[in-house]
């Protein structure tokens, strides 16, 4: 027998906000579950969700050692910062005598509150990385069999929900092997393009790591955002199994990938950029349609329309972040852009 559920959804505005809910906004955090029996008040539970809420989006943002700036940030901080919340509950979040909420951030105060702390944070989106981890122990090299690293990289329990990367790890090839080996004793000047820029994603990561009697020297090199990236890093563990030993090894790569991919991608709050561009009317809601796109997009501030008559718009966008982000951002959004002479014209697909 089929269940039925039934879901009540509570929305909260907090007071002096405007913005509607987005799910693919960087400032929108969900599913954030909060047990009721631990909160006798619903304004403690509320509370919890966002300071959860908060350490969430920070996380997702910045790099490690900017969120260790913003670690104490106050609970009235944090609800200045909050345009609205959604309380979900339903029936399997009862029986779990639970509560999901969703909290939206007002990007304007967002960017306020990071100015005022000199912290870039980085215009998050999920990507496509191809890695290759290469094992070294007792001067032994494990490429695929055996490699704990390559087996183990992508499973279940190490993915996170808020991962932004998606891994995919280079495929077994008798090429590959035998350039690898051919070039063993040299691995650092390896021209690394050859056996990972074929996958049709752009960027990509070959991973060295020595283990040393519990002393881990990782060479990465690749190329992260059409950057090339290089990058020699240390741990060491005392841990006995080996398994943890090594799980813990992978998440703190990871996060380093993961500070690497933001730094290419920050957003310079101090000096936000104009653009004007002109676009083809074909039909007579394409304005409207442009302006739901612009409103969608993080990294643009506001617009203007400057000239508007039958056969085109002019309009002028500020915005934060590298020109290139935005005209992704169009893209994806359904917007074509032609360029001439550094002149900009837009037209719906």
């Amino acid at each position: 027998m089929n269940k039925l559920y039934v879901i009540l959804i509570i929305i909260v505005f907090l007071p002096k906000t405007g913005n509607v809910f987005s799910s693919e906004s960087i400032f929108d955090v969900d599913n954030i579950v909060v047990k009721k029996e631990t909160h006798k008040k619903n304004e403690n539970l509320i509370n919890t969700a966002f300071k959860e809420g908060f350490n969430k989006l920070t996380q997702r943002i910045l790099k490690t050692s900017d969120i260790k700036k913003v670690s104490n940030t106050n609970l009235t901080e944090i609800r200045e910062l909050i345009s609205h919340y959604r309380i979900i509950q339903n029936e399997e979040l009862n029986k779990q005598n639970s509560v999901k909420i969703n909290l939206s951030f007002n990007r304007e105060k967002i960017n306020s509150f990071f100015f005022t702390k000199n912290i870039s944070y980085a215009d998050i989106s999920k990507t496509k990385i191809v890695i290759l981890p290469i094992l070294v122990e007792e001067d032994k090299f494990y490429i695929y069999s055996e490699n704990y690293f390559y087996k183990n990289w992508n499973s279940e329990k190490k993915i996170k929900k808020n991962d932004f990367i998606d891994y995919i790890l280079a495929v077994e090839s008798i090429d590959d092997i035998k350039f690898i080996n051919d070039n063993i004793r040299n691995l650092e000047t390896l021209n690394v393009s050859r056996i990972l820029s074929s996958y049709e994603i752009k960027d990509y990561i070959f991973l060295i790591i020595k283990n040393e009697n519990n002393k881990f020297n990782i060479f990465l090199k690749g190329k992260i955002s059409g950057g090339e990236v290089i990058k020699n890093i240390s741990f060491i563990s005392e841990e006995e199994n080996k398994e943890v030993k090594f799980n813990y090894l992978i998440n703190q790569i990871k996060r380093e990938i993961n500070d690497l991919w933001k730094s290419k991608n920050l957003i310079d709050l101090t000096t936000p950029a104009f653009l004007n561009f002109s676009l083809k009317l074909k039909k007579p809601n394409d304005l409207l349609e442009v302006k739901k796109i612009l409103v969608k997009i993080d990294l643009i501030e506001n617009y203007n329309v400057l000239v508007l008559n039958k056969n085109f718009v002019k309009i002028k966008i500020k915005y934060l972040g590298k020109i290139d982000k935005i005209k992704q951002k169009l893209n994806e959004k359904g917007i074509k852009i032609s360029i001439s002479d550094e002149k900009w014209t837009i037209e719906l697909t």
